[in-house]
C-alpha cells in the first residue's frame, strides 16, 4: 500500500508525490488539484479537500500526469483540461488509430497520451481568468513538451503562484528533452519552451511549481538560467540559437496613417484604425513569433495566440479589436478569430457567399479548414459598398486560390487600397511580392474550388477599382503600376491556356471543369451519436453540353440502405440535391465513408464524392 501523503509547501498549498507532482490549493470555496499522476491522491483526498468540491486542472496530456484523473473523478473530483490537448484526452482510440507509425518522421510525444478516455468536464482556455474554488486562475499558454500545454497562475495570500507543468523543472532545467524533438532531429519544442518562459515572466509570478522537480522561489533567476542553458543546444545543433530571438514587444508597423500591419502574423494581419479609435482587423491568424508547430497538421499543432495587441496599445492606446473582416476561410487567416471573439466580443464580417464555411466548417471538405465554428455577424453582399466607421468597403468574389474568398476594396487616408488575399503572388527574389519584371504565380488550389477565367475576373475588378496600394496574405504591402496590371493579365491568360491545352475543356467535351469535381455532399463530417438516418444535401454537376437526366445514389457498407434519386439537369448545370442513407440498428463506426454514385445521360461516372459518418460515438 502506498503510504505517501501531502507535504505542506505554504499556507493552503500542498504537494503529493506520484508519477508527477500533484499539487493541492485550498480556496474559500473548494480545493484545486493540479495534475493527477496515477491517481494515488484519490486515496488521500479527505486529508486535503475542504470548503467545497475538488477540481483537477491538467497542464498537459502526458499520461503520467493525466491517467489518475479517472480515479480522482470516481472519487468525486471535477476534471478540467487544457483546450488544445483535447483530442488526446477525450478519444485516445481515434488518436492512436490515426497516428502514423510506418515510415514516420514524427517524433512528438503524442504516443505518451492517455490510453483510455479522461472524463474532462470543461476546458481551460488561453488567456482567460477562471473562478475556481473561490480563487482567480489565469491561463498562460505554454507549449513545449506538448503543443497544448498550459500553465495556471493564482494569487494566494498575496503571492502569485504559477503551476507550470514541465515548462521548467528546477533552476535552469527542464525535466526531459526528448519530448522537445517534434520532428526527426530538430529541437523545435525547446524554442517553444524558450518563448513560453518569456510568457511566464510577463505574468510576474513569485513562485514556480513544476510537475517534475522542485519549486522555485526566484522565477527570474530560474528562468534566466534555463534560457542560458537552452542556448547551449547550439553546441550540438549549430544554428539553433538563431531561433531564440525575443520579439520586440509584438509591435505593429505603419502602412498608411490609419493602416498598420502586425509584424508577427503568420499570415499577414492588417489593422484599420478609425477616427474614433476603433480597430478593424483584416484577417487574424497565427502568431509567427509565439510558437513553432510540428509538421503534422493535427488540431493541437495549430494553436492560436494573440498578436498585434501590444503594438495597438503602444501606438493608439487601444486594447481590443472591434471587428474582423475575413478575406477567405483558410486556417492561417482565421485561427485567432475565436480567441478574439471570446476575449473581446469581436464582430466578424465576411462575404455572404462563404460565411457558411466559417460558421459550419464540418459541412465542408476543403483544404486548410479551421475546425472551430466562427460566428459571422454581418454576411456582406458582393459589389455593394458598405461602411465600417469612416471607411467605405466593397467586396468582390474571387476564385482561383479558393472560391470561398473576396477581393476587399477600401479607401483609407485618401488612398485606394485592395486586399487580394492569397489570390495573386509573383515569382520574385523577395518572396512573391511584386517587382518589375516579375511573373504571376497564380497560387491556385484545385480542391479549394476554381474556374476557368477566374484570374481574368479578378483582374477586371482590380482595373475597375484601380488600387494604389495592395495588401496580401503573405507579402509586405506594395504600390501598383501599369506593369503590375500587364503581368497579371499575362498570367491570367496563361492560366486559362494551360488548362485548355492540357484538359478536355472544350464546348463539346464532357467534363467537370478545371476543378474536376462532379458533386459534393454536406455535411462532409456527420455525427449520429444515437444512430438514425444520415441525411445530406449538396450538389451535382452536369458534365454534358446538353440537358440530361442524372441518377444519384448513396453507397455504404453492407447493410446500409442508401437512397436513389433522379434529377433533370440543364446543360453544364450545377444543381442542389438531397439524399440519405440509413445504417443498420446498433451500428457503431468512426468516419465511415459513404460515396455518392453519379450517372448522367446513361453514362456512369462512379462515386464522384464522399462523406464521413460517425455513428454511436460522442462528438467533440
Amino acid at each position: 500500500m502506498h503510504t505517501s501523503s501531502w507535504e505542506r509547501i505554504q499556507d493552503s498549498v500542498f504537494l503529493f508525490r506520484d508519477s508527477c507532482h500533484v499539487y493541492a490549493v485550498q480556496g474559500p470555496e473548494g480545493t484545486v488539484l493540479i495534475n493527477a499522476g496515477t491517481g494515488l491522491a484519490a486515496e488521500h483526498l479527505e486529508e486535503i479537500v475542504q470548503n467545497g468540491p475538488a477540481t483537477v486542472l491538467l497542464t498537459h496530456h502526458f499520461r503520467d500526469h493525466t491517467d489518475g484523473a479517472i480515479r480522482l473523478h470516481q472519487a468525486g473530483a471535477k476534471i478540467v483540461g487544457p483546450y488544445w490537448d483535447q483530442e488526446y484526452l477525450l478519444d485516445p482510440d481515434q488518436h492512436f488509430r490515426e497516428r502514423q507509425i510506418w515510415n514516420s518522421y514524427d517524433n512528438r510525444w503524442d504516443r505518451f497520451s492517455p490510453v483510455r478516455p479522461i472524463p474532462v468536464a470543461e476546458w481551460m482556455m488561453d488567456y482567460e481568468t477562471r473562478h475556481i474554488a473561490g480563487l482567480e486562475w489565469e491561463v498562460i499558454p505554454t507549449p513545449g513538451v506538448t503543443n497544448g500545454a498550459s500553465s495556471y497562475l493564482v494569487t494566494l495570500n498575496g503571492r502569485r503562484l504559477a503551476f507550470v507543468g514541465e515548462v521548467i523543472c528546477g533552476h535552469g532545467r527542464t525535466g526531459r528533452l526528448a519530448p522537445l524533438q517534434y520532428n526527426y532531429n530538430d529541437m523545435t519544442g525547446a524554442v517553444n519552451l524558450w518563448r513560453s518562459c518569456s510568457r511566464l515572466l510577463e505574468a510576474k509570478p513569485d513562485m514556480l511549481l513544476p510537475s517534475l522537480g522542485e519549486s522555485m522561489d526566484d522565477p527570474v533567476a530560474a528562468i534566466g538560467a534555463f534560457k542560458e542553458n537552452v542556448k547551449r543546444i547550439d553546441d550540438i545543433q549549430p544554428g539553433f540559437a538563431g531561433q531564440l530571438s525575443e520579439p520586440d514587444e509584438d509591435d505593429i508597423e505603419e502602412v498608411l496613417p490609419h493602416l498598420y500591419r502586425s509584424k508577427y502574423g503568420g499570415a499577414c494581419t492588417h489593422f484599420v484604425i478609425s477616427e474614433s479609435g476603433k480597430v478593424m482587423s483584416l484577417d487574424y491568424g497565427y502568431n509567427g513569433s509565439a510558437y513553432l508547430s510540428p509538421g503534422k497538421q493535427h488540431l493541437s499543432n495549430r494553436r492560436s495566440f494573440l498578436h498585434g495587441l501590444k503594438g495597438l496599445k503602444k501606438h493608439f492606446g487601444v486594447d481590443r479589436i472591434d471587428t474582423v473582416l475575413v478575406t477567405h476561410f483558410h486556417d492561417d487567416h482565421v485561427t485567432g478569430i475565436p480567441l478574439l471573439q471570446r476575449l473581446f466580443g469581436t464582430e466578424v464580417w465576411a462575404g455572404a457567399h462563404f460565411s457558411d464555411i466559417l460558421e459550419r466548417p464540418s459541412r465542408y471538405d476543403r483544404p486548410c479548414l479551421w475546425h472551430e465554428p466562427i460566428k459571422v455577424h454581418r454576411h456582406l453582399p458582393n459589389a455593394e459598398t458598405i461602411d465600417w466607421e469612416d471607411i467605405p468597403i466593397t467586396l468582390y468574389p474571387m476564385s482561383g486560390h479558393t472560391r470561398f474568398a473576396t477581393l476587399v476594396c477600401m479607401e483609407i487616408d485618401g488612398k485606394r487600397v485592395a486586399h487580394t488575399g492569397d489570390q495573386i503572388f509573383f515569382h520574385t527574389e523577395n518572396g512573391r511580392a511584386f517587382q518589375p519584371g516579375a511573373r504571376l504565380f497564380t497560387n491556385h488550389v484545385y480542391k479549394n474550388g476554381l474556374d476557368i477565367g477566374c484570374y481574368k475576373r479578378t483582374l477586371e475588378d482590380l482595373r475597375r477599382f484601380r488600387p494604389e496600394w495592395i495588401l496580401t496574405g503573405h507579402t509586405m504591402p506594395y504600390q501598383t503600376s501599369d506593369e503590375w496590371y500587364e503581368i497579371i493579365e499575362r498570367g491570367a491568360n496563361a492560366f486559362d491556356e494551360v488548362h485548355q491545352q492540357l484538359m478536355a475543356l472544350g464546348d463539346d467535351d464532357v467534363h467537370f471543369g478545371a476543378e474536376s469535381q462532379g458533386g459534393k455532399l454536406k455535411p462532409y463530417q456527420l455525427h449520429l451519436p444515437e444512430g438514425g438516418t444520415a441525411e445530406f444535401e449538396g450538389w451535382i454537376l452536369n458534365p454534358f453540353p446538353s440537358a440530361q437526366k442524372a441518377t444519384i445514389r448513396l453507397v455504404g457498407p453492407a447493410g446500409w440502405e442508401g437512397q436513389t434519386a433522379e434529377i433533370e439537369l440543364e446543360a453544364r448545370q450545377q444543381k442542389a440535391i438531397q439524399i440519405a442513407i440509413t445504417p443498420p440498428d446498433g451500428a457503431r463506426c468512426r468516419r465511415q465513408p459513404v460515396g455518392l454514385d453519379l450517372t448522367v445521360g446513361g453514362r456512369p461516372f462512379g462515386q464522384v464524392t464522399e462523406a464521413l459518418v460517425t455513428v454511436g460515438y460522442p462528438r467533440f
